[in-house]
């Protein structure tokens, strides 16, 4: 029981939802019947636009995400809402 409590982190529990939510979104372009490829475009392009746009202006809000392949990934896969996980992964790294 202890060992499980130490791997339930913040970071851990952050990590699992995510996951919990891109199976969730996936599941959801899946069942779409029409427009699947154009769903998953939108999210696709929306993320990477987000994740743009905190990177040029996210100092307002001290939020700076670096330009890599992992946070490119999340932002395409998750959309805003994937933007959003990484902000918060910031705030509990701190």
């Amino acid at each position: 029981m202890e060992m499980l409590l130490r791997l339930l982190t913040p970071h851990n529990v952050l990590l699992l939802a995510a996951a919990v939510v891109i199976l969730r979104m996936s599941v959801e372009y899946y069942r779409r019947k029409s427009h699947r490829f154009a769903a998953f475009l939108m999210g696709t392009c929306s993320g990477i636009a987000a994740l743009l746009l905190a990177y040029y202006y996210g100092g307002i809000i001290h939020f700076t995400p670096p330009l890599t392949v992992y946070t490119l990934f999340v932002a395409a896969v998750a959309g805003i809402p994937g933007v959003i996980l990484l902000y918060l992964m910031q705030i509990l790294a701190l």
